[in-house]
């Protein structure tokens, strides 16, 4: 079996790249997670990159890829197909990160709360300890990354006690 020339790794790469490109800034503004596999990430930035290319041929008369992978270090190529790229990652990312995930944010629930307690005054949490103990305080510092991830550190702790049928004392 013989290796692939330079020129069909730079057409493979000039095939795909405008597409993947898109993919990646999709994923990132319409807040997908979800891991994809090697397989489904070629796959689409293979279908994206042909919806790019087709209107890049429709605007410029460009239309079989020898020819595109020649004029693809132009400027003006260049410039198009980067331009197309990033307008089919953020147009379709933005529509579908307000029009159907409003309410979706980056991250997981940790993050999430963190985030809405250091927007708001209201920074007040009830903590519940592995031994059964039952504290309110405020959030004074809590972990993002690292092995400190999800410590939390609270202001002025109040032990809060119970009676037997769960009425606080």
């Amino acid at each position: 079996m013989a290796l692939p020339s330079l020129i069909d790794v730079v057409t493979v790469i000039v095939i795909l790249l405008p597409g993947f490109v898109s993919f990646v800034l999709f994923k990132w503004v319409s807040i997908i997670e979800r891991k994809f596999s090697d397989f489904e990430t070629v796959v689409w930035s293979l279908f994206v990159s042909l919806l790019i290319y087709m209107i890049f041929g429709a605007v410029t008369g460009i239309s079989d890829f020898d020819r595109i992978r020649d004029a693809i270090l132009l400027p003006s190529t260049l410039l198009m197909v980067l331009s197309l790229s990033l307008g089919f990652g953020f147009i379709p990312g933005g529509i579908v990160r307000y029009a159907l995930r409003k309410r979706v944010v980056r991250g997981d629930c940790w993050d999430a709360c963190m985030s809405r307690a250091d927007s708001t005054n209201n920074r007040w949490v009830i903590v519940y300890t592995e031994n059964g103990l039952e504290y309110k305080g405020r959030i004074h510092i809590y972990g993002t990354v690292g092995e400190y991830r999800r410590e939390l550190v609270i202001e002025e702790p109040k032990l809060i006690q119970r009676n037997d049928d769960g009425k606080v004392k």
